[in-house]
């Protein structure tokens, strides 16, 4: 363990070294100094910061050396830091800033350095228009989550605040019957069970039904999607695990935890008359 932490602390060092030998120039030409700080994300192997009075940029290398981020914005007190690629996408530079890390590390200094010397020297027009277009952006999702809203509640809809933040929408459903009620008057009818390997990771104790595929009564087939389920950290889809009519499920926005019955499927549909399997 001692020594896969120095090698670890070996690699920090050494693209650290490439990481100032990279932006040298930039440094000399513009003034900026290499900022003191103490790197705490280990998921970074390291990350510098080189600022003047005006401009501000931080060099990152993430993913075990795979990859290189670099992020810049004007020097003031919480101001957005904007992401390199975003510049590349409007000012194309003639050859692709691609290989390893210390490859983009040369790269993105040479970028900077051939096509933000306007930037470089405190020209704000791009973190101008940058921040009205997020401005924008966000505005725009706004009116879109509004009228979102709208058009759910007109529709009967109720919205549900749940515990990890999004809320989500709960149908209107006169006439659910409880588990046990159902259960008693379906005994034969198969438990659609979230476990915790459904989601994807241990760190969660709850999780909430975000969305239903089907609806009651409908006939959902063997592995067919059913419903999505968050939990505090992902988002996964629940299929059935036998076909069958959905005679009972867990409404949205309730909290539930591991392991728990979300649905009700009763495998005797086929004994009405009338029942028809879904045309796919």
């Amino acid at each position: 363990m001692q020594e896969y932490y120095k090698l670890y602390a070996d690699a920090l060092d050494h693209f650290k070294d490439e990481a100032r030998k990279a932006f040298a120039s930039i440094c000399s030409s513009f003034g900026l100094q290499e900022e003191n700080m103490i790197l705490k994300d280990t998921d970074n192997l390291f990350q510098l910061r080189f600022s003047n009075n005006k401009v501000r940029i931080v060099v990152e290398g993430v993913n075990w050396g795979m990859n290189t981020a670099v992020r810049f914005g004007v020097n003031t007190k919480d101001s957005c830091l904007y992401s390199i690629l975003q510049l590349i996408r409007e000012r194309k530079p003639e050859l692709v800033v691609d290989g390893n890390q210390i490859d983009q590390l040369y790269g993105y200094a040479h970028y900077l350095m051939t096509y933000a010397a306007d930037i470089l020297t405190g020209d704000t027009t791009f973190f101008y228009q940058q921040e009205v277009s997020r401005k924008q952006k966000k505005e725009n999702a706004w009116k879109a989550e509004q009228a979102e809203s709208a058009r759910k509640i007109a529709e009967g809809y109720q919205k549900i605040d749940t515990p990890f933040g999004e809320p989500v929408w709960r149908k209107f459903r006169p006439l659910l019957s409880t588990y046990s009620i159902t259960k008693e008057k379906f005994p034969l009818s198969s438990e659609v069970l979230f476990n915790e390997d459904d989601s994807l990771t241990y760190s969660q104790s709850e999780a909430v039904i975000s969305h239903w595929r089907i609806e009651l009564d409908e006939i959902v087939m063997k592995d067919e999607v059913i419903c999505e389920v968050n939990t505090d950290k992902v988002s996964v889809e629940i299929v059935a695990p036998k076909t069958g009519r959905l005679v009972w499920l867990l409404e949205e926005g309730i909290a539930f935890k591991f392991s728990t019955c979300i649905a009700l499927l009763d495998p005797h549909f086929l004994d009405s008359p009338t029942a028809q399997l879904p045309v796919s």
